[in-house]
């Protein structure tokens, strides 16, 4: 099943990211990007994210950082034996 997000940006027109397509490492990656650049997980920024105060950046980092994370749990789920 493909997973596929659409970005909406006035500067860059539409964007597809297919989460399904895209490699392991790459999703690793990108998580850690976020963690840095937060300085916490997904679930503690979760906590303290207002969408009435965040910035549009923040926003699609947030929407992109929630499919990221997902697509790789749902990875982890459909083949645990592999992760051993």
């Amino acid at each position: 099943m493909s997973r596929h997000s659409v970005i909406e940006s006035s500067e860059n027109g539409r964007t597809e990211i297919d989460y399904s397509a895209m490699p392991d490492a790459e999703i690793e990656r990108r998580i850690h990007g976020y963690h840095e650049k937060y300085g916490m997980t997904l679930t503690a920024y979760s906590k303290r994210f207002s969408c009435a105060g965040a910035t549009p950046q923040e926003m699609l980092d947030v929407m992109d950082w929630d499919c990221l994370v997902r697509e790789c749990d749902q990875r982890r789920t459909a083949r645990p034996a592999a992760r051993k």
